[in-house]
């Protein structure tokens, strides 16, 4: 038989979820506790109640401001009547017995410790904040905590996208050359760095290495290509014409971009998109009376005095019945030499087919802006002519095509004998070209079509030429720098939130460690209580509880 002091040191393990029913079990406490535990808590809600009335009890202690009338038990009735006891002056009755708001609490705590009932109360508390209170409260931290980290990762994606809108509003305005302060404006000043660009084309044009290959095509062309007892066909008409004529270097915008005129229903002046061959899908069925093309800027035609102007369709019954000379009547005579191709050598896509097209009304508006500032198309440098610059292209291109077919014929290996045999053979003006001297004019004229056909050229020449490209342009640039603005009005937004989440973080955490903490001091007071219930026997709450109050103290 064990030894009684052995009994005695043996530990009693109490599992916390069965706290409850073990005591009434044991007849610890009695099994109507929670209908007096009822009871106690509505004259706690009186006695609160008139002890709120009272301020100057409640400005003594601020412990008195973080309490709820809900949460009152046994710990916090005591924690009041030791309070009022230390603070209101002590006052008795006749048997002894304390009597105002210290007595009232006095009998609150009183009716807990009788037949044990705070055990009782303890124990469904202990329960509530293990099982639920306390698992809710984290799940909340946690979710706080998770909505939070993803505030920070969309806040750098922000921050990301913002500067990445910067950086692209600052790389397009340096691509052409603005500060973007005002961009409108900007780009008109722009464009007059064309001057510039046309001089270094036409430089390119009048270089040597230019007449040389023109030569170079032409003596090929003329021997290669002539028949005996016929004059030689005349080539690159165009590129002789520039060089010969060059044409004014002075730029100006058209009078509606001047003017800024703000009305919707005249159309521009001349009208010019930017158009990009690679990106179009041709398969349509065109119907010009249908379809208004809204692209390029054609001169002014010569309508041969007939008023109708080209491929005009005119009905019998339209003439004018008193017309009967033929000589009121005149055919025009068209050339096939004067009709301009403008068929890419290099781009079968057609590179430059978006200003070549035009309906009758977009030709009346752009003789009604020329009429409304005669001085326009005089002072104006043909190179700002669509129609100008494709027949200037089109001789490049085709010399272009020409000397690369040389190259490559005087590069091949496999035909290189026969080349040397034909070369032998060939006029002294062809034999002095060595494919060194080729290429190098090949690179010359690459370096003049680059100049004409390169973006910043063709932006800055359709700024100039159309109000609506300008206006397009401006606000594309603009929708850049508005898109910056917008995501760092949602960093504000996310701010806000991220504050709101912060401050219900910091109300958690209070809530979380006071439950915590109650439920610590809970469970030490039943382990005390019990273990003098059993002499002094050691008592244990065990189970999840103490998991829980670890984990919390290491948090």
């Amino acid at each position: 038989m064990p030894a009684a002091e052995e009994i005695r040191n043996l530990p009693i393990d109490i599992t916390f979820s069965r706290l409850g029913e073990w005591l009434i079990d044991r007849k610890r406490i009695p099994s109507d506790w929670r209908k007096r535990v009822a009871v106690i808590r509505s004259k706690i809600s009186k006695e609160y109640s008139i002890l709120r009335k009272d301020n100057n009890s409640i400005t003594i202690d601020p412990y008195f401001q973080s309490l709820d009338v809900e949460g009152i038990g046994y710990l916090e009735a005591k924690r009041i009547y030791e309070i009022l006891l230390k603070t209101t002056p002590e006052t008795r009755n006749i048997f002894g017995q304390l009597t105002g708001a210290a007595g009232a609490w006095e009998a609150i705590v009183r009716s807990f410790e009788k037949d044990f009932i705070y055990l009782g109360e303890a124990a469904q508390i202990i329960i509530q904040n293990v099982n639920y209170e306390i698992p809710y409260q984290k799940k909340q931290v946690q979710k706080i905590q998770q909505q939070l980290a993803e505030l920070e990762r969309k806040e750098a994606d922000i921050k990301r996208s913002a500067a990445l809108s910067a950086a692209k509003y600052v790389e397009a305005c340096q691509e052409l050359g603005l500060q973007g302060n005002n961009v409108r404006l900007e780009l008109l000043e722009t464009a007059n760095s064309l001057p510039s660009t046309f001089g270094q084309i036409l430089e390119v044009i009048n270089s040597d290495s230019m007449s040389g290959a023109m030569e170079y095509y032409s003596n090929f062309v003329r021997d290669a290509h002539t028949e005996k007892d016929k004059s030689p066909s005349t080539v690159l008409l165009n590129l002789k014409d520039i060089r010969e004529n060059p044409p004014s270097l002075s730029v100006s915008a058209i009078s509606d971009i001047l003017a800024k005129s703000s009305s919707d229903k005249e159309n521009d002046g001349i009208v010019n998109i930017e158009a990009d061959a690679y990106n179009i899908d041709w398969d349509i069925t065109v119907d010009s009376d249908q379809i208004d093309w809204d692209i390029g800027a054609v001169e002014e035609t010569d309508d041969s005095g007939n008023g109708f102007g080209h491929y005009e369709m005119v009905n019998s019954s339209d003439i004018p019945q008193n017309s009967s000379s033929s000589e009121d009547f005149v055919q025009p005579e068209i050339s096939v030499s004067e009709i301009a191709w403008d068929v890419s050598v290099e781009t079968p896509q057609v590179d430059v087919i978006d200003e070549m097209i035009m309906s009758n009304a977009d030709m009346d508006n752009q003789n009604d802006a020329l009429s409304r500032n005669p001085q326009i198309k005089e002072d104006r440098s043909q190179l700002l002519e669509t129609e100008y610059r494709n027949k200037i292209l089109d001789d490049l291109y085709e010399i272009k095509a020409f000397l690369f077919q040389r190259v490559a014929e005087l590069k091949n290996v496999d035909t290189l004998s026969l080349q040397n045999q034909v070369q032998s053979v060939a006029p002294l003006v062809l034999q002095q070209y060595t494919s060194d001297v080729i290429e190098k004019m090949l690179s010359d004229i690459t370096i003049a079509i680059s100049l004409l056909t390169n973006r910043k050229t063709r932006d800055l020449i359709m700024i100039l030429n159309s109000k609506r490209f300008l206006d397009r342009l401006a606000s594309q640039l603009e929708e850049k720098k508005h898109h910056e603005v917008k995501l760092k009005d949602g960093l504000k937004d996310l701010a806000a939130k991220r504050m709101e989440l912060q401050n219900s973080l910091s109300s958690l955490w209070p809530k979380q460690e006071a439950a915590l903490s109650k439920t610590r001091e809970l469970k030490i007071l039943c382990e005390t209580t019990l273990s003098s219930m059993f002499d002094g026997r050691p008592v244990h709450i065990i189970g999840e509880i103490n998991a829980l109050l670890n984990a919390g103290i290491s948090a």
